[in-house]
């Protein structure tokens, strides 16, 4: 026997061990239990005793879960590695060193929203501002009078934004609510051309903000909010605010690729 052949503890022996038992696992999952574990295990060439303790340890660790007598589909801990690598759940992740730099770097509050429906969901919230109260993770707000609302507009099908501006009428909110059809299209039109979108104190009275979209494979999936309280924003803190927003959507979806 060569020296550098396999041994009972080898690393080539324990990583084929692996590939073999992450194939059974793929095939049980594929299958969701229409065939036995222990046809697909001889399709594949396994040895019933391995693939006994492959299923055993599988099942244990809850990566499968038997439904009937030998058979098996995705356990819950195979459910949770999904829900966990799905792309909301991604998104989050990967948005919220970003947003947090962006709120500290302001000393406002970032949010992370998506469009859902007909209403915004704020799915992150950082706020380097104490008094900031108007928002919350998990809040939904009409996007006709939202910064965050008007960029993901403006990143929707023409067909799609054609069909939210008919859906009105639009309630105001703050006297500077806008709710004429022509005049919210115009606004969406502009912020679609810039690549951002103002919220001039349209859904709270005391509530400015701007947005940016984040983009993937060129299609708008989320945006980010920066929101501060006061009065109208100087434009050079404006212009501040928009650069530093830019980097904070810029690094979302280079990361999500």
């Amino acid at each position: 026997m060569s020296d550098l052949a396999p041994t009972e503890d080898s690393p080539g022996k324990g990583t084929a061990s692996i590939e073999k038992a992450l194939t059974l696992m793929l095939s049980l999952v594929e299958e969701e239990g229409r065939l036995p574990a222990s046809r697909l295990a001889e399709k594949l060439g396994l040895p019933p005793s391995s693939a006994r303790r492959m299923i055993g340890a599988l099942s244990d660790a809850g990566v499968i879960t038997r439904i009937s007598h030998g058979h098996y589909a995705a356990g819950p801990a195979l459910e949770r590695i999904s829900e966990y690598s799905g792309t909301r759940a991604r998104l989050i992740r990967i948005a919220q060193v970003p947003l947090r730099r962006l709120a500290q770097g302001t000393g406002a509050t970032a949010h992370l929203g998506v469009l859902e429906g007909e209403m915004v969901t704020y799915l992150a919230r950082e706020s380097a501002d104490p008094n900031f109260s108007a928002s919350q993770i998990g809040a939904q707000f009409e996007p006709y009078c939202t910064g965050i609302g008007k960029i993901l507009l403006a990143g929707l099908p023409s067909e799609a934004r054609e069909a939210f501006f008919a859906s009105g009428p639009f309630v105001p909110l703050t006297a500077n609510t806008l709710t004429d059809p022509l005049l919210l299209r115009a606004e969406v039109e502009k912020s679609a051309g810039q690549g951002y979108a103002i919220d001039e104190a349209e859904m709270f009275e005391n509530v400015r903000c701007i947005a940016a979209p984040i983009q993937r494979e060129g299609r708008t999936i989320a945006a980010v909010s920066l929101s501060r309280l006061g009065g109208p924003v100087p434009s050079s803190r404006r212009a501040r605010d928009l650069a530093r927003l830019t980097v904070c959507v810029d690094d979302i979806s280079k990361v999500l690729g």
